[in-house]
């Protein structure tokens, strides 16, 4: 399949349609702060760079640091963006730029400017009087739905993925248990890069026996021995992150003293798991989604031990809407890209969690990876 170049422009008269239609605010202005968002409307993608976007009458305006500056100038593929080459303080930069414009009112995109440089803004604002209102999740919505482009980097980043948990399974029992937890977490990013990966999409949570029982554990310098292994990683590549939890067993499980319930356990997560997955529509609410899986943990009696939503989106943030939990109202759409992850957690023995990532597709979904949820053992 030849996978057309992104329409930039396209973007940008979405993104325009979208604060026009804002109801909170009225302005056909806005101010970006976002790493994430400026990439997917310019192609410059300065993590951490402090850089901003105006974005004006179809027209932007990117305000980088000298650091920055060439990489801009190589990799920003909309013609409607200006790069502005910051010489002074960013915020007055700007001001001069919404005066040259004569603009007198902006939306600030809210979640991703810290409270510190909004305080400097807003008193350059109020001064020129120019009034700015807040904008926040109507911007993800313009990133909720992915094009065939991301969907072609996402489903390549999860084949990395998947090919790097099947390298790990070929270390046999006594390779797995030299390595503590922290060791296997960078050996599996280790694998992530030979596979083509640019590094990892977050900290892995490599948690063995009780500490599985800590759904955001951080990986220690604890020996893995014999028991749970709760694996959930993901890659990096071309900006774009993948997702997947894995939960295997080590060793000879019948010395762990309560196997019988981590097996029980299991299947009841992989049977939600399974539930939600067969339910991956477009049109599907979320919440109901959610209740899919959550309800048959309860009835099997683990109900308080599934504390966490069932999923979320990824895309170039490996946490992003749409967000599938109890009290969510997104509506499911073809183009969606989100996680099913159920999970049963018990302090003092651990926990199960199986999560993959789904593409709603028009007439249901397709799973990105191809790995079987049967039970797991490295034994010796």
């Amino acid at each position: 399949m030849v996978i057309e170049k992104v329409n930039y422009e396209q973007r940008l008269r979405r993104l325009n349609k979208i604060i026009v239609n804002f109801e909170n605010f009225k302005s056909e202005n806005i101010l970006i702060f976002k790493d994430e968002n400026i990439y997917y409307l310019t192609g410059f993608y300065g993590k951490n760079s402090g850089s901003s976007l105006l974005i004006t009458n179809r027209r932007g305006y990117l305000f980088v640091n000298f650091i920055y500056y060439e990489e801009a100038k190589n990799s920003v593929c909309n013609q409607n963006i200006e790069i502005i080459l910051l010489d002074n303080d960013k915020n007055e930069e700007i001001i001069d730029m919404l005066n040259q414009k004569a603009i007198k009112d902006i939306l600030i995109e809210a979640s991703s400017i810290s409270c510190s440089n909004f305080l400097k803004l807003r008193v350059l604002l109020e001064k020129e009087k120019i009034k700015f209102g807040f904008i926040d999740y109507p911007l993800s919505e313009l990133r909720i739905v992915k094009d065939e482009y991301e969907l072609k980097i996402i489903r390549d980043c999860c084949r990395i993925t998947e090919k790097s948990f099947k390298d790990i399974l070929k270390y046999n029992y006594k390779e797995i248990t030299s390595k503590s937890e922290l060791e296997l977490a960078h050996e599996l990013e280790g694998y992530l890069i030979k596979n083509d990966a640019y590094g990892k999409s977050f900290d892995f949570i490599i948690a063995n026996n009780e500490n599985s029982s800590k759904p955001h554990y951080c990986a220690s310098n604890t020996k893995i021995r014999n028991g749970v292994l709760l694996m959930d990683f993901g890659a990096y590549y071309k900006n774009y992150c993948s997702d997947i939890t894995r939960t295997i067993f080590i060793g000879d499980i019948l010395e762990h003293i309560n196997f019988k319930k981590v097996f029980e356990i299991y299947e009841i997560v992989k049977e939600a798991q399974f539930l939600a997955e067969s339910q991956c529509r477009p049109g599907m609410i979320s919440s109901e989604l959610d209740n899919a899986a959550r309800s048959f943990i309860a009835k099997n009696g683990y109900g308080e031990s599934f504390g966490h939503s069932l999923g979320h989106g990824v895309g170039l943030e490996v946490h992003e809407p749409p967000f599938i939990n109890s009290k969510s109202n997104f509506v499911l759409r073809e183009g969606m890209v989100i996680t099913l992850e159920p999970g049963i957690y018990i302090e003092g023995l651990g926990g199960v969690r199986i999560e993959d990532m789904v593409e709603i597709t028009k007439d249901g979904h397709k799973n990105f990876y191809n790995l079987k949820k049967e039970k797991i053992f490295i034994v010796n």
